[in-house]
């Protein structure tokens, strides 16, 4: 079923992200037998032109036999050819007591389970000790995450998993996509989201402002492709709320020439302030509650503070931008206005306030990073305007009945 080149059963995955285009052929690029099971690469193309490349799996529910085959004992690196390139699975040596380790021992990575549900990516965890997650859509070039967590890792940040490898497709014409992530399973975790629904911690909070201080800390030096954002999508946003009878979509509607007016006076006053630690650099991307893990109990061997507390995950950015753009030089003040969005979005979710738990992070990040908190507040203003104008069209057109949170922040200011 998920190696299946019919198009009505691509259209049902949640993965698919061309679901409303007409779609002209699909076929398998390419594929290799890894462990007796079949990994491909799908080539979807579209009327228009243009076209998708998606991994996929022959049986998900062997799973494991792929990544026993691929990263299972000592070899640096393995590979699976196809007949237009080679799969490729790089094992990211960890080290201990000055010894290396093997990424995983003979066996250990057969019993993968597949997580329930499914997201624009699938993951598959081994309990007790790691997780991989196979993107769907693949995009040729540099993928951010294994590059971060490499780089969170060398630098010795715990606030991030350790990496234990990654998989590769390199294409014989010279193109190289991202498969996947194998990386390791938090222990003794729970979701952050569901934490602060039930209850606001300013303890917590203020501590995960901490933590996140030190990721882009450790962050800073990493390089990236170009530096800056893109504009909020008003023009998509007007559109849709035209075609909207949401009662507040008339509301917002009205409100758009005064948005895009505050808009542009905050970055003005925000480009000021994005020097020293608020200038641009690289940045987690698509930062929010649902990417962090608490800890309730720490591993003996660890120091007992923030980092070792909180776990940062998910450092592939937005999927549905391009690599280039998630490599991006950008603020901090964006991963900011993400987490603060979050918090907006759990108080509406639990029915609680989250201003303490909000201030509370905020202070947190600047006593950390050594930053003036009404400069970082002034800095994540324009951030946290744009993120809610993309929610609002996210909610519009996937899930209107959420409209309600973004439109409401929109029209308060």
């Amino acid at each position: 079923m998920q190696g299946s080149t019919d198009i009505e059963t691509i259209r049902s995955r949640r993965w698919f992200m061309g679901r409303n285009r007409p779609v002209s052929a699909v076929r398998v690029a390419d594929s290799a037998e890894i462990g007796g099971i079949e990994l491909a690469l799908l080539e979807v193309s579209f009327a228009d032109g243009e076209t998708d490349k998606y991994a996929t799996v022959k049986d998900e529910a062997r799973m494991g036999a792929i990544l026993e085959a691929g990263f299972a004992g000592n070899s640096d690196s393995r590979e699976f050819h196809g007949e237009r390139g080679k799969f490729v699975f790089l094992g990211a040596r960890t080290r201990k007591d000055g010894q290396a380790e093997e990424c995983a021992g003979q066996g250990t990575l057969l019993g993968a389970k597949t997580f329930p549900g499914e997201q624009s990516n699938s993951s598959f965890f081994v309990p007790g000790h790691s997780i991989f997650k196979l993107y769907r859509r693949l995009q040729a070039g540099i993928h951010p995450e294994a590059e971060i967590l490499r780089h969170l890792n060398s630098f010795g940040a715990c606030t991030s998993p350790k990496l234990y490898g990654e998989c590769l497709y390199k294409a014989n014409s010279g193109e190289e996509y991202a498969i996947g992530v194998l990386e390791e399973m938090v222990d003794n975790a729970h979701d952050a989201w569901k934490r602060f629904c039930e209850k606001m911690d300013a303890g917590e909070a203020a501590a995960l402002g901490k933590a996140t201080a030190r990721m882009h800390a450790a962050l800073k030096d990493l390089p990236g492709t170009d530096v800056g954002n893109e504009p909020p999508p008003f023009d998509k946003l007007e559109r849709l709320l035209k075609a909207s009878e949401d009662p507040l979509a008339n509301q917002l509607l009205a409100s758009m020439d005064s948005l895009r007016g505050t808009f542009a006076r905050m970055g003005t006053e925000a480009r000021g302030l994005e020097t020293g630690n608020l200038a641009p650099q690289r940045i987690h991307g698509d930062y929010h509650l649902g990417q962090v893990l608490i800890r309730e109990r720490l591993p003996e061997s660890a120091p007992g503070d923030d980092d070792s507390k909180f776990k940062i995950l998910d450092f592939e950015g937005e999927p549905s931008r391009t690599l280039a753009y998630r490599r991006r030089l950008r603020s901090p003040a964006v991963d900011i206005a993400g987490m603060l969005r979050s918090f907006r979005y759990a108080a509406a979710t639990g029915g609680r306030d989250c201003a303490t738990a909000e201030k509370a992070f905020m202070e947190g990040y600047a006593a950390e990073r050594g930053i003036d908190p009404k400069h970082l507040q002034a800095a994540a203003q324009p951030h946290i305007l744009a993120k809610a104008v993309y929610e609002a069209c996210y909610e519009l057109e996937f899930r209107p009945d959420w409209f309600h949170i973004p439109a409401k922040a929109l029209l308060a200011q």
